[in-house]
């Protein structure tokens, strides 16, 4: 990846997090950002549902920021969608990936807060929560919080039907942030000496290790794993490899992860998965990659891992989950609703792999909203 293209992928991701103005990457960049135009119709008709069903699918699929690994398929696939709200009210689900919480962004890199909303499976609706952070297991039935301000030593359980506190462990180190295995037996922790969303001065970062948690037991244990001096980024969370074996920290460039074992040395990168900056990463069967697409977009692509080949493209800005093995979340605009709004005016799509069927699965964005998904 080159350095324009590096700049222009943070600024895109601030500014999920924090109200800045359209254009910030070009004009950080020295030039303005050629017309975008998406070129595939958006299709809204009941019977596409079907198309993101997959019968018989026993795979797992990457959610959010958490890759997940081989899983029985869940009961519930149906599409369900909230297009006409941003933040979503009520349920936002396709295939096996529902939004199980999502965070308001206030505020600037150096006093960034988030205000967490976490879905309620009793009422089918996303309700404020006061938590500094927020992770739910696979299935939806149990949420992992860090008690706030970050860094906290607070960690708690929630009932996702009741939204209350089952019980709070008391942590070795303060964390910033969270992640659930794969399995949802173990949460992985990130501890920070100090406000992860805070900046700091270049080379000096403020992540001291990780801790692994058995969310049945509550045993817990820390290693010393310090932040990468060359990331600028002071929040270096650590997460899950998609069989839940290694963990793995971000880097700036492709390859874009670094692995490490649950001891914290560093090992191999499994096949592929330190090959792409697209969220989505592998699909579920393990054959396609999400990767960039050619500039100016928008516009991502599909890579066959067996073949090397891109076998698509699809008019989106950017890959974020795997429904199934031929449907992805994305995050996009239609250039009717967009023109002439800005880059950062968009909404979460659900996106065939060929690119010729595109569904609205939220309003437009109101605001800076991050949306965190969870297989169900």
């Amino acid at each position: 990846m080159n350095t324009e293209t590096y700049v222009r992928k943070v600024l895109d991701e601030w500014s999920a997090e924090a109200r800045v103005p359209p254009g910030l990457a070009d004009r950080a960049l020295g030039r303005r950002r050629a017309g975008r135009r998406i070129t595939k119709a958006v299709l809204v008709a009941a019977a596409v549902m079907a198309l993101i069903v997959v019968a018989g699918v026993t795979v797992g699929v990457q959610v959010g920021p958490h890759p997940t690994t081989a899983r029985p398929r869940p009961t519930d696939t149906s599409l369900r969608t909230d297009p006409n709200d941003a933040p979503p009210q009520r349920l936002v689900a396709a295939g096996q990936v529902a939004v199980s919480a999502y965070y308001v962004g206030h505020g600037d890199p150096r006093k960034f807060t988030r205000t967490w909303y976490l879905y309620n499976t009793s009422t089918g609706t996303y309700q404020k929560v006061p938590w500094g952070w927020v992770d739910v297991a696979p299935g939806l039935r149990q949420a992992a919080v860090l008690d706030g301000p970050l860094p906290t030593t607070r960690l708690g359980f929630i009932n996702m039907k009741t939204h209350r506190v089952t019980r709070w462990i008391t942590l070795r180190a303060a964390a910033g942030g969270l992640a659930w295995s794969p399995d949802g037996r173990r949460l992985l922790v990130t501890t920070y000496a100090r406000n992860p969303d805070a900046m700091g001065a270049p080379g000096t970062g403020a992540r001291t290790g990780f801790i692994v948690v058995d969310a049945k037991t509550g045993e817990a244990h820390f290693h010393s794993l310090l932040y990468d001096p060359e990331n600028p980024n002071t929040r270096q969370d650590f997460n899950w490899s998609r069989d839940g074996k290694l963990i793995w920290a971000p880097r700036l460039q492709v390859p874009s992860k670094v692995f490490y074992d649950l001891n914290g040395a560093q090992r191999p990168a499994p096949p592929h998965e330190d090959q792409t900056l697209q969220q989505a990463g592998l699909s579920p069967n393990g054959r396609y990659l999400a990767t960039e697409g050619t500039p100016p977009g928008p516009q991502t692509a599909v890579t066959d891992v067996t073949t090397g080949r891109k076998v698509a493209t699809q008019p989106v800005e950017q890959l974020l989950a795997w429904a199934d093995d031929t449907h992805l979340i994305a995050k996009g605009c239609d250039p009717k609703q967009c023109r002439g709004k800005g880059e950062f005016h968009n909404r979460l799509l659900l996106v065939s792999v060929d690119g010729k069927t595109i569904i609205p699965l939220t309003g437009y964005r109101n605001g800076g909203w991050v949306p965190l998904f969870t297989h169900r």
